[in-house]
């Protein structure tokens, strides 16, 4: 049991419980030490146990049997509530170790072995999975990060990505997955590759001839209401990509800018500096020493009810040691659900 949650939840709330699972009676004292079985515990104690546990334990308090699943069920939602609502998420990871960092919009930092990051990219998130690339193999896929699901995709074109950005439209659990990729094969041309993961599995190459003086190096994409977008450094416009009916259709979106009191239907938020406002706070919570480099994957979230765009960074202290301690980073907006069907007792 105790390897299942950790030593700490165990000595704080499990051990306590026992007391109350002891079957009574008058027995040897080897009887009075016969403890219930955890699948058999009283509801009630089941639930002061999970409202106890924190978000992260729940994860596998509610893989342990049905009874144990619905008393999870009924605290996850307020602790959900509590965790997700308080901004995104930070995952960082380097390729010198398989432990990552996550830390949770209210602060709290949890540390996990991830060794399916080891060599990897990411490219582009979608609520806890992490589309993934391994450099000089062209292996991309899926990877849930909690779950540890991995789904993996057809082989990519391109087996060394450099400037490419990708989004994701949905979950990659759905039929109707659709990812792109996208980055400037020359001065005068870009080049999207779109798969569709419920239909042909093979990637399809779009090319828009785009000359650098009007869209420079996309520096993020996202998926947002029904079409990709795609960020350049310019504040003013954004080019997108239509596939309605995969129908290929490229456009050039001018952007109006309003006062944040003043939004209206259709606005968004854009965030190009997240870590640079945070950088010294952000080391300092994940345990960084002096002398480090992130580079992020952006993410889509909400900001006081309105959609907000994180775009990727590059960040240094300007140390000449950060060129050797480069670490990756991922902003994130985790969606954890349960199945209950998938729990057995």
């Amino acid at each position: 049991m105790t390897g299942l949650f950790g030593n700490r939840f165990f000595t704080r709330i499990l051990k306590k419980a026992t007391f109350y699972a002891i079957k009574g009676g008058r027995r040897s004292p080897e009887k009075q030490k016969e403890i219930r079985d955890w699948s058999d515990l009283p509801p009630e104690l089941l639930s002061l146990i999970a409202e106890r546990a924190g978000l992260f334990a729940l994860q596998s308090f509610h893989r342990v049997c049905k009874a144990w699943n619905s008393a999870s069920s009924a605290a996850l939602p307020q602790i959900l509530e509590t965790e997700l609502n308080q901004g995104p998420w930070f995952l960082l990871y380097d390729d010198k170790s398989p432990k990552c960092k996550v830390l949770t919009g209210s602060g709290k930092k949890l540390i996990m072995s991830r060794p399916e990051l080891d060599r990897t990219t990411c490219l582009a998130t979608y609520q806890g999975w992490l589309l993934l690339f391994q450099q000089g193999c062209g292996s991309m896929f899926f990877f849930h990060l909690f779950s540890r699901r991995r789904i993996d995709l057809p082989q990519f074109p391109d087996s060394e990505l450099t400037d490419h950005v990708a989004a994701v439209s949905c979950s990659p659990t759905s039929q109707d997955c659709m990812v792109c990729v996208i980055s400037r094969s020359n001065d005068a041309e870009l080049e999207a590759k779109v798969l569709y993961l419920g239909e042909d599995q093979a990637w399809t190459k779009l090319k828009y001839s785009r000359s650098r003086v009007y869209t420079g190096t996309i520096k993020f994409a996202v998926y947002h209401t029904g079409i990709f977008c795609f960020f350049d450094h310019r504040n003013d416009r954004i080019l997108t990509l239509s596939t309605e009916n995969r129908a290929h259709n490229w456009s050039v979106i001018n952007l109006i800018f309003s006062p944040k009191n003043q939004s209206r239907p259709g606005t968004l938020l854009f965030d190009r500096g997240e870590l640079k406002k945070k950088f010294d706070d952000m080391k300092k919570k994940m345990g960084l020493t002096k002398g480090v480099s992130i580079s992020t994957c952006g993410t889509i979230t909400l900001s006081e009810g309105l959609p907000k765009f994180i775009f990727n960074e590059i960040i240094s202290d300007h140390a000449e040691e950060s060129k050797r301690n480069h670490f990756k980073g991922v902003w994130m907006q985790p969606r954890l659900k349960q199945n209950p069907s998938t729990y057995k007792r």
